[in-house]
């Protein structure tokens, strides 16, 4: 691979282009991880995110669900954001629009 060292071929070209499917399919799958901790906490009564979720749904306390909402839709925004960001820096096939 162009005279270069073995160790420079993995981490330079094929390090950086083996983790962009893992770094997609992590921020994908991080909304569904959050979703899926409410049956653990209904379960386990543990007090999560999920749980009061539950709660405030079962006590029709709409300022509760809004918030729990708010902080999960958050969360996966942030996630996805990073996710982007990452990406951007590790994939040069990405080109950065400019207005």
């Amino acid at each position: 691979a162009k005279g270069l060292s073995p160790l420079r071929v993995v981490f330079a070209y094929a390090a950086r282009n083996a983790v962009l499917p893992s770094i997609t399919s992590f921020s994908i799958s991080l909304g569904l991880v959050v979703s899926g901790s409410l049956l653990t906490e209904i379960v386990f009564n543990y007090p999560g995110i999920g749980y009061h979720l539950f709660r405030g749904a079962s006590e029709s306390d709409y300022a509760l669900i809004e918030g729990g909402f708010l902080v999960l839709a958050l969360t996966v925004l942030a996630a996805n954001f990073l996710a982007e960001l990452v990406y951007s820096v590790l994939d040069p096939r990405i080109r950065h629009g400019r207005a």
